[in-house]
């Protein structure tokens, strides 16, 4: 079976790193030249892997992008269970860069337009004093689910205190918190970006 490999990393990783570095505006996507508006009713997501040490950090973020992306009006978001369904008939992992047959599959037994797919990279929360500052980076990918091929890809890292605004005002202190605020922040990035539900 053909499988898509994740040919962007090498250049997007220091890219990214890059734009981090320079102080560049988080979330930072990466659009396919290839793609202008995307038009997108019906999404699969599939279950993040955790690179990040933090127990379960994968499923939280999972979870939180989830119901994020279902709260948004025009996008159907297939259901975990379904998802999973096809995830257990292919023997697919997550983290594991699915072949096309899985996509295949994807799109004739749930019907979808796209994929999503995520890896937690950083999620901790670490301890100043009396309070507990939580720290989450991750990457986000949107595939056509027509190919497995990678249409926009999204890297976001911010703590807590990020959102401070007077004294200790606007404070995120958990990460089940940052991560809710963060992924809302991708999903309005992608709309910026040109990403549309099909209701829109």
């Amino acid at each position: 079976m053909r499988s898509f490999k994740p040919f962007t990393w090498a250049f997007l990783v220091p890219l990214f790193l890059t734009l981090f570095a320079c102080g560049k505006r988080l979330p930072v996507t990466y659009k396919s030249p290839l793609v202008g508006k995307t038009r997108v009713c019906k999404v699969a997501i599939l279950p993040f892997s955790n690179e990040s040490g933090y127990p379960m950090g994968g499923v939280l973020l999972y979870r939180v992008f989830l119901a994020e992306m279902v709260t948004k009006r025009g996008y159907q978001v297939v259901g975990e269970g379904d998802v999973r369904k096809v995830i257990i008939q292919q023997r697919s992992m997550p983290g594991q860069t699915p072949d096309y047959e899985f996509y295949k599959v994807l799109v004739e037994s749930l019907g979808v337009d796209a994929v999503v797919t995520g890896r937690v990279i950083q999620m901790e929360e670490v301890r100043k004093g009396r309070e507990i500052e939580p720290k989450v980076a991750f990457w986000l990918e949107v595939r056509d689910a027509r190919n497995g091929k990678v249409i926009w890809n999204t890297y976001n890292r911010k703590r807590g205190g990020d959102y401070r605004k007077l004294m200790h005002f606007g404070v995120i202190s958990t990460v089940t918190a940052l991560a809710r605020r963060m992924c809302d922040e991708v999903l309005r990035d992608w709309e910026r970006e040109g990403l549309e539900g099909c209701e829109k």
